[in-house]
């Protein structure tokens, strides 16, 4: 959550960045606690788990409900709760180790809400307590403090139980975080998934693209989910949520593939463009791979080509299409280095030094570049084709439609990698269409045509190919020409 530096201490003197806690804004707290109320007036019993100052128990306060609450630091006054300071990870483990003739802790509560933390100094506690919570989470995974308590939470609701969260919304996508999406299809009712916009936490100093997503222990509960794509800002939101201006839509509709190596969670994708990936994928066809990792770059590359540095390397070039000039060069005796020393990784040798495309792994843009044989690659996403496939691949992995299927259907955070470009769908375009790719990709490589007027014609050649109807084709435009408001 923290690009921001210096140390944000809040009214009560507590550290926010160790604490991994920002303050829900009260609309988006009254939007949720409404939100499991409505679905269920009933209740009794509500759990915060990570209370903070108390802003998303207010509603529930005013209705009369009994609330508990955990939080590792009181931030302030309690107001609304019964709070014990407590950490609910250790609490959930308690609980695990006291079942005896069980597999479910089943707590009575009725209701859980929470904003779970989020904070850059989490991968400590994770560092210190691995062993503990590998064996607690399993095959969730133990990669953030958010995703196991979203688990946690999960695990110990009864069935019924109401489950209102906001929370970063990098699970939805990456492949790290499909042992959770997994738990949740298996085990829950989605009623809500909502985008969140990127300035939210602004005023807080977090950097942070967020999801408010509401679940009901149960899947015999699942009705239709109620979905929101990005907006603009938190205007936007605001009115969103007011007005309840949100799309119905499936199950099935939000999640690219019930198997387990394959369960992102999507939002508002068509279903035109979701049938794309039945299609051959880029894996399937050709070698989507990854390859050198030095283990310490400043030893092993140089930025100037000098006496011993003389092997161009390639790992990320970010934004720039079609072609690129090599990142660095790397020691001429990499192979024999490779050999010696245990963190020197060479992988996918066989592939070093020829012709290929290398994609861009960090960053909003996703790009794809011509990889000049004699070179060599990093751990970044690298396609190997044949001769004849390479110069339409590379204008199709260049298209909007591309980024769209990347950065709005397969991974939306911002590190991609081969496994992710692998899943790509092929187009099947007919051979006049590849000539014409091909011609295009050739002529930006040539100096040509400049890379901006190759993609208007090859988003043309796409677009034409598949018969999209105009407002899909405006809704994957915008995507990729405003990557920074709608990943």
């Amino acid at each position: 959550m923290g690009r921001f530096e210096k140390i944000l201490v809040n009214e009560n003197g507590i550290d926010k960045r160790d604490s991994g806690y920002y303050s829900t804004p009260s609309f988006v707290s009254e939007f949720i606690s409404n939100q499991l109320l409505d679905l269920n007036p009933n209740g009794r019993k509500v759990l915060d788990p990570a209370v903070g100052d108390e802003e998303l128990l207010k509603t529930f306060f005013i209705h009369g409900k009994e609330i508990d609450s955990f939080d590792v630091i009181e931030h302030g006054n309690i107001q609304y709760s019964n709070f014990r300071k407590q950490d609910f990870i250790e609490f959930y483990k308690e609980q695990k180790e006291a079942l005896f003739f069980s597999n479910s802790i089943d707590l009575e509560y009725d209701y859980y809400i929470a904003n779970p933390p989020y904070n850059c100094h989490e991968l400590d506690y994770i560092k210190d307590n691995k062993t503990e919570l590998k064996k607690l989470f399993g095959k969730v995974g133990v990669h953030n403090m958010y995703s196991m308590f979203l688990s946690a939470i999960v695990d110990c609701a009864k069935d019924g139980s109401l489950i209102g969260v906001i929370v970063s919304d990098s699970f939805l996508t990456a492949t790290m975080h499909s042992g959770l999406r997994q738990q949740i299809i298996d085990s829950c009712a989605i009623h809500q998934l909502i985008l969140c916009p990127n300035d939210l936490f602004w005023s807080q100093k977090a950097d942070v693209r967020t999801c408010i997503l509401v679940l009901q222990k149960g899947k015999q509960y699942q009705d239709k989910v109620q979905i929101s794509n990005r907006p603009n800002n938190t205007r936007d939101l605001k009115e969103i949520l007011e007005n309840r201006r949100f799309n119905e839509v499936d199950i099935d509709d939000i999640v690219l593939s019930k198997k387990k190596t394959a369960n992102q969670f999507i939002v508002d994708v068509d279903k035109d463009v979701l049938s794309l990936f039945h299609n051959p994928r880029i894996g399937e066809i050709y070698n989507c791979i990854t390859g050198i990792s030095t283990g310490n770059d400043k030893k092993y590359l140089s930025k100037e080509k000098k006496d011993g540095f003389e092997i161009p390397f390639y790992k990320n070039p970010g934004s720039r299409k079609f072609k690129t000039t090599e990142d660095s060069y790397l020691i001429n005796h990499f192979m024999e280095e490779s050999l010696v020393v245990k963190d020197f990784m060479v992988r996918n040798k066989q592939f070093v030094f020829k012709e290929g495309i290398t994609c861009s792994s960090m960053g909003l843009p996703f790009s794809a570049c011509y990889l000049p044989e004699n070179s060599t690659f990093g751990v970044n996403p690298n396609i190997f084709t044949p001769k004849q496939d390479l110069y339409w691949m590379l204008a199709y992995l260049n298209s909007h439609l591309v980024t769209y299927l990347v950065r709005g259907v397969l991974i939306r955070s911002n590190m991609v990698t081969s496994g992710y470009i692998s899943q790509l769908p092929i187009i099947p375009f007919t051979e006049e269409e590849k000539k014409k790719l091909t011609i295009i990709s050739k002529e930006v490589l040539e100096g040509k045509l400049k890379f901006e007027e190759a993609i208007i014609k090859i988003n043309s050649i796409v677009y034409e190919n598949l018969k999209f109807d105009m407002a899909v084709i405006q809704n994957i435009d915008d995507f990729a020409l405003n990557l920074s408001k709608r990943v």
